[in-house]
Parts: structure tokens; C-alpha cells; sequence
């Protein structure tokens, strides 16, 4: 039996999305050339090309702002904030915008987006890389929070298919 890794799961989830949904896009700090920090999108640039998997400036709230911007055309974004440390930085647009967009509408808009992060415990990374604290994103209105306990659950469509027209959060702990 093949062993999977969380980060392989990962990449091989974004992989099977973006081949099934061509709305599928990836969008975040160095997740191109360099396929991320923990290289869970190595490979994704060279086979969907740069209009699918997009490096950005380091800038949080140009990255979720650039998110919801494309999921309210129609794409399904899936963001890449390198850690969750640094979901604060882009906060306004995370708790105020991005999941409140059908309700501020009247619903006749929708941003339904993947942000994907990651929390190091015990990895040796710094006061500002180690934090965890999903239960602040938990307790607010149209986010849902996913936290896999297991590869498998990295593999699930379910982060794909929001029941409601808003934002998930998908935080992995990231094991190489």
C-alpha cells in the first residue's frame, strides 16, 4: 500500500479539480515557479499554465481581494495565504467581504473560494509562522473552516462544492 502524504493528497486534489473545472484557478505567493513553501503545487504551473496558477506579489490582501474578484466572475479560486499567521493581514477582506458577498448583494452575487493555509506547530518556524487559531474564522458568518486529520480528508471534494454561496477556509497542517 502506497503511503500518501498530506502534501501529496493536497496536490493531487488541486490537480484532479483543475482537470475536472476549468474555472479552477490557483492564486498566491510563490506558488508558481517555486510550487509553494511546502511545494504542494510543484508541477501545477508547468501543466494548467500561468492563467490558471498565478504567483502574486506578497500581499495578503491583493490575494484574497484577487480571489474574490474572480469567484464573483465565475471562477473558483482557490488562494494560497503561505500561513496562517498571516490570515490577519488580509482580515477585512477574509471576515467582511469575501463571505458576506451574497448577503451585502441581496443575493445577486456570490464568491465562493478556497483559501488554503497552513499552521507549523513543532516545526521550528518562528513566533510569526506558528500560530493556530481557526476558531476565529470558525465563529464567523459564511466561512466554514476544514481542518484534515488525515490525508484522506485533504482529498475530499467537499472543499470544493460550498453549500453555500461563500467562503471556505481549508487549513492543513503541513507534514512533509
Amino acid at each position: 500500500m502506497k503511503t500518501v502524504t498530506y502534501l501529496q493528497a493536497i496536490h493531487d486534489t488541486l490537480a484532479e479539480e483543475m482537470r475536472r473545472d476549468k474555472k479552477v484557478i490557483l492564486i498566491g505567493e510563490d506558488i508558481g515557479k517555486l510550487g509553494g513553501v511546502f511545494r504542494v503545487t510543484k508541477g501545477l504551473l508547468e501543466e494548467f499554465g500561468p492563467d490558471r496558477v498565478m504567483d502574486t506579489p506578497l500581499s495578503e490582501n491583493a490575494i484574497i481581494g484577487a480571489a474574490m474578484g474572480a469567484a464573483i466572475m465565475g471562477y473558483r479560486p482557490v488562494a494560497e495565504i503561505m500561513y496562517m499567521d498571516f490570515l490577519h493581514e488580509c482580515g477585512d477582506q477574509l471576515v467582511n467581504h469575501l463571505p458576506k458577498m451574497h448577503f451585502m448583494t441581496g443575493g445577486k452575487l456570490t464568491a465562493p473560494a478556497v483559501i488554503r493555509t497552513q499552521y507549523s506547530l513543532g516545526r521550528n518556524t518562528g513566533a510569526q509562522h506558528s500560530q493556530f487559531f481557526p476558531s476565529l474564522y470558525m465563529n464567523t458568518p459564511g466561512i466554514q473552516v476544514a481542518a484534515p486529520s488525515s490525508p484522506a480528508d485533504c482529498s475530499s471534494r467537499q472543499q470544493f462544492e460550498a453549500p453555500i454561496p461563500c467562503s471556505i477556509s481549508n487549513v492543513q497542517h503541513c507534514i512533509a
